[in-house]
């Protein structure tokens, strides 16, 4: 006749599920009771893609101005014209991006229309 002793690490896995089970149920009795709104609210984010989305277009456009050199410059200019109204269209918004060059600067003028907002700007960068 064999005895089977119960294993003292039988008794630790059942004392682990037990703890497991009890932190779980205390946590989400906690978290019936807290304020909702104590939760970070992130849809003011999302709502503002276009501005933000306008403003790096923007940014973007007076670094490429800086950066280019004199001979470069309109073609640059051109390339990043045409890059922005295309990523614009696939996000659903129409841009429009136009500049004047003079000797000594490049005026831009953008408008940027979605369904919720019309942004524009008119800004000027002096050439390099």
């Amino acid at each position: 006749m064999t005895f089977h002793i119960p294993s003292f690490s039988s008794k630790k896995a059942e004392f682990f599920i037990l703890a497991t089970v009890v932190i779980v149920a205390v946590f989400y009795t906690l978290s019936r009771y807290i304020n909702p709104h104590a939760f970070i609210d992130t849809s003011t984010a999302v709502e503002g893609k276009e501005t933000f989305f306008f403003d790096n277009v923007k940014e973007k456009a007076i670094e490429t101005v800086k950066i280019s050199d004199r001979n470069k410059l309109l073609d640059n200019l051109n390339t990043y014209k045409n890059f922005v109204e295309s990523l614009a269209s696939e996000k659903g918004y129409n841009m429009f991006f136009t500049y004047r060059n003079t000797t000594n600067d490049v005026t831009i003028y953008m408008i940027l229309t979605s369904q919720k907002y019309t942004l524009n700007a008119n800004f000027t960068v002096a050439r390099p």
